[in-house]
């Protein structure tokens, strides 16, 4: 089950012992600072014809210190432009503590008579002092916006901490990435039954393994195209592996995990049965804590399959704006690592990057949606 790559000149039994040895001198003088972050779950919100009313509902989790920003922001062009802000809203709108069942009513009939209610997409804004995140539902999934700008992708050869670096993560170089949506978590069993209920696309080689098949773990067993197939029905994409990357980062350059430069294990499923990570295989989506643009194990957990061919030199010749990949090979990228990489902190950094064919169908491999905006 465990995925094998091409990566460097030496063996994978002398990089997984320089891993280990590595790992125990980072975890003796290294900390890991992270701040919390406010999370919308369970999103949804819906016309209400009788009381010129469209109603957001919401749960709130948050472990900060005392209330969140709640804000709404709306489109009227199919989620291009969120340039509308309601006033007349009443409900859980302003400061919001944390809880369930949160409710915000704005009165769009009397605000935008003219706007058609039916048509309109909303957008919750989750603010603290130190974080502003964006959530829209789609297909009845939550994605957040991945604000766009410039960030490092790949390492440098002599990393601070010493990690190993692996040759086709070579050279460390910036990326200009547009605004895109990413899923808040990976797929979870219980999405994919809809799809193929939808469908009737054939069930994953792992469907009925009891090891991975509860309905909030994370769909895995699935062929690169199995994953296509599935973006295709939820109206997504896979994203780039240069999205994968800033996504994954959090915002934050110059860290080897989204959240620092040691594993911390209550921010991803390693395996390793410590602290929040209680799973020797994979655990349910959004179990740990997210990063700083909210999403969920996005280390960790399972491979998610990129929409790039793999190519372990292609950086040399990477193009700065948005880039895509190669535009043919033998072989896809994955990122992200897996619940069974613990003791091998190398596998698991937001630069690190994998490849395979694919045709593979691994109990470790799964997928997270990606979503353009609008042009």
């Amino acid at each position: 089950m465990r995925i094998f790559t091409k990566k460097a000149s030496f063996n994978l039994s002398s990089k997984k012992m320089l891993s280990v040895i590595v790992f125990a001198i980072c975890l003796l003088i290294s900390l890991s600072v992270y701040a919390e972050v406010p999370v919308i779950k369970n999103m949804g919100f819906q016309y209400i014809a009788a009381n010129n009313v469209l109603r957001t509902w919401y749960d709130l989790s948050y472990s900060g210190v005392g209330s969140v920003n709640i804000s709404l922001e709306a489109s009227a062009d199919g989620g291009k432009n969120f340039n509308i802000i309601p006033t007349q809203v009443s409900g859980d709108f302003g400061l919001v503590f944390p809880g369930t069942g949160k409710k915000a009513n704005w009165n769009i009939g009397s605000e935008y008579p003219s706007l058609d209610p039916q048509t309109v997409i909303m957008r919750i804004v989750a603010s603290d002092a130190d974080h502003t995140i964006r959530y829209i539902t789609v297909a009845g999934t939550m994605m957040v916006l991945i604000p766009g700008g410039s960030n490092d992708m790949g390492s440098i050869d002599t990393p601070p901490d010493g990690m190993p670096i692996f040759g086709d993560e070579l050279p460390e170089h910036t990326v200009n990435i547009d605004s895109f949506y990413m899923d808040v978590s990976e797929v979870t069993n219980a999405k994919y039954a809809e799809f193929m209920s939808a469908t009737g696309y054939p069930a994953p080689i792992y469907w009925s393994d009891p090891r991975f098949n509860a309905p909030e773990q994370p769909v895995v067993g699935l062929k690169w195209e199995d994953a296509i197939a599935f973006c295709n029905w939820a109206g997504k994409r896979l994203p780039t592996e240069a999205e994968w990357e800033r996504a994954c980062r959090g915002g934050h350059d110059g860290r080897d995990f989204p959240w620092g430069n040691v594993l911390d294990y209550n921010y991803g499923n390693f395996a390793s049965v410590k602290d929040a990570d209680i799973w020797y295989d994979t655990a349910p989506v959004c179990s740990f804590k997210p990063n700083d643009y909210g999403l969920f194990d996005m280390i960790g957990n399972v491979y998610e399959w990129c929409s790039d061919y793999y190519e372990y030199g292609y950086y040399a010749n990477s193009p700065v704006n948005n880039p895509t990949g190669p535009e043919t090979g033998t072989t896809r990228v994955l990122r992200g690592g897996s619940c069974y990489d613990g003791f091998f902190p190398s596998y698991l950094r937001s630069a690190t990057r994998y490849s395979y064919f694919g045709s593979t169908m691994d109990g470790l491999i799964g997928l997270r949606c990606a979503m353009s905006i609008p042009q």
